[in-house]
């Protein structure tokens, strides 16, 4: 019979508890959940069944944890790098932030413009859905943009028309009170069925 896989570090428990404590991420507790039954005493295979995992995986956790502490537990998965380092992303975010030059032809930019942007300034082809995608998850900005103000508007005449202007639109009356008028008819239960 194999010797059942143990915890050997010291204060395990606590610092499991502890760690459990202030984890976030769901796939993160379960693994500090399954650890901290392993610690109790619990047995590896009554573990994974219990928590819904590969007995594999709980030996792995438990390994891992007492090699590395509760830094072997992170997940050694990385993403794909980026295709703009750090400060080419800065850059970014100045040219977007800052007003559309003479150059650009628009008042304001789109997703075509910021796509032609990123292919001629940075080198980095985007397809259109993907600009979307970068504008929000990468930079952090919203889809959603201020109506355009054109270059030549003057901000203190339409000022001055807003308010010497009168109303063109009457005040709505009263809402009409909707009487007791009932549209269609009954039908009765047996109705719906078709007798030969």
């Amino acid at each position: 019979m194999r010797t059942p896989l143990q915890i050997g570090r010291q204060g395990a428990e606590q610092e499991l508890k502890a760690a459990l404590r202030s984890e976030a991420r769901a796939r993160g507790q379960l693994r500090l959940r399954a650890l901290l039954a392993v610690a109790r005493g619990e047995h590896v295979p009554q573990v994974a069944r219990l928590l819904g995992v590969a007995e594999r995986a709980v030996r792995n956790w438990v390994n891992r944890y007492n090699c590395h502490g509760l830094g072997g537990l992170r997940d050694r998965r990385g993403g794909r790098r980026g295709r703009l380092s750090n400060a080419q992303l800065e850059r970014v975010r100045a040219r977007l932030l800052a007003e559309p030059r003479p150059a650009d032809g628009v008042c304001s930019l789109r997703g075509v413009d910021i796509r032609r942007i990123l292919r001629d300034d940075f080198g980095t082809p985007f397809a259109r859905s993907s600009v979307y995608y970068f504008l929000r998850h990468t930079l952090g900005f919203s889809y959603l943009k201020p109506r355009p103000l054109h270059t030549k508007a003057d901000l203190a005449a339409q000022g001055a028309f807003k308010k010497t202007s009168r109303k063109r639109s009457r005040q709505s009356g009263n809402a009409t009170r909707v009487g007791g008028w009932k549209c269609g008819s009954t039908t009765k239960a047996a109705s719906g069925n078709k007798a030969p």
